[in-house]
């Protein structure tokens, strides 16, 4: 009969103790101006303009709107980003970007895996829709 309410007691003071930590392995989120984000980013964007090196556009990262990260094997950052769409031979001629008349955004979720020790990056997943 005693045992039940210490069971409860400890289960709360459990809960307790832990709210407001991630348990281990598990995302949080993490501040967006963070070095680490901002790169995993800036390499998100470079392998999705891969997909458009012939075409007349490129995408520059207007905006990033959430950044996780869980510790794996590695690090695995999850970014919603907005990108905003540009001509290409002016990016390469000038650097600068020339928006169209309608200029095209997206919203895209990016999930990069980073190997700190080795220096890598990888995109594992991009999914884009119109904003």
């Amino acid at each position: 009969m005693f045992l039940w309410p210490c069971v409860v007691a400890c289960v709360l003071a459990g809960c307790s103790v832990f709210a407001g930590h991630p348990m281990t392995g598990q995302p949080y989120a993490v501040p967006r101006n963070l070095t680490r984000v901002r790169s995993a980013a800036r390499f998100a964007v470079s392998e999705f303009n891969r997909e458009f090196a012939k075409g007349p556009f490129t995408y520059i990262l207007l905006n990033i709107t959430s950044a996780r990260i869980q510790v794996v094997s590695g690090l695995k950052y999850s970014l919603e980003v907005k990108l905003g769409q540009c001509k290409q031979r002016d990016m390469v001629q000038t650097n600068t970007c020339v928006h169209q008349s309608e200029p095209r955004e997206l919203w895209c979720l990016f999930i990069v895996m980073e190997i700190p020790w080795e220096s890598v990056y990888v995109l594992a997943k991009k999914e884009c829709r119109d904003s």
